[in-house]
């Protein structure tokens, strides 16, 4: 699939849920069991973040197809599995974790909400969500740096972006590990 059979994916889904959608707050999340995920794609359990920016400084490239939105899979160990450069991919994910199911995995939940004490400690999740925006500052930063060795000079100075500030969470996927088989 390519990003435009997401659009279109997307298109169909607005149809019958742009109310729903529009009326869900900044921050929603759902939980999700990771053995769900991919076989052999070497992801595991953490979370993916759909972030947005207004800060136009932030555009990594002018073909990037999915600004102000960047997509970041983070590992429970605070590895960058999918960089925002990999939004297909990360999409893809998405889709094989989520498609087709109506109904919240309950177990994934129960897991999620005895690992943040019912979200009462987010701590963990805060630490990822900084991971994850250092990857795409990290990046935009480094595409500055290399744009001082091309022609018209620098794309980025150091008020570019303020860190954790620049972003908002619109959505996040919590990918919980499991002891039982997925429903």
């Amino acid at each position: 699939m390519t990003l435009n059979d997401f659009r279109m994916d997307l298109t169909e889904y607005l149809k019958q849920n742009a109310k729903r959608l529009e009326d869900m707050p900044p921050g929603v999340f759902t939980a999700v069991d990771a053995r769900l995920l991919p076989d052999g794609d070497g992801l595991e359990p953490g979370a993916i973040f759909c972030l947005r920016t207004a800060n136009e400084k932030l555009q990594p490239d002018a073909n990037y197809p999915l600004a102000p939105y960047y997509l970041v899979y983070v590992s429970d160990a605070g590895d960058v599995l999918l960089n925002f450069t990999h939004a297909k991919r990360s999409l893809d994910v998405i889709k094989k974790v989520a498609a087709g199911r109506a109904q919240p995995d309950l177990d994934a939940y129960e897991r999620f909400d005895q690992a943040t004490r019912e979200a009462k400690d987010m701590s963990h999740y805060q630490g990822l969500l900084a991971k994850a925006i250092a990857a795409v500052t990290g990046k935009a930063e480094e595409r500055g740096v290399e744009s001082l060795f091309q022609r018209g000079g620098t794309v980025m100075n150091k008020d570019s972006f303020h860190g954790i500030d620049d972003f908002e969470v619109v959505a996040y996927v919590a990918v919980v590990a499991g002891d039982e088989a997925p429903s």
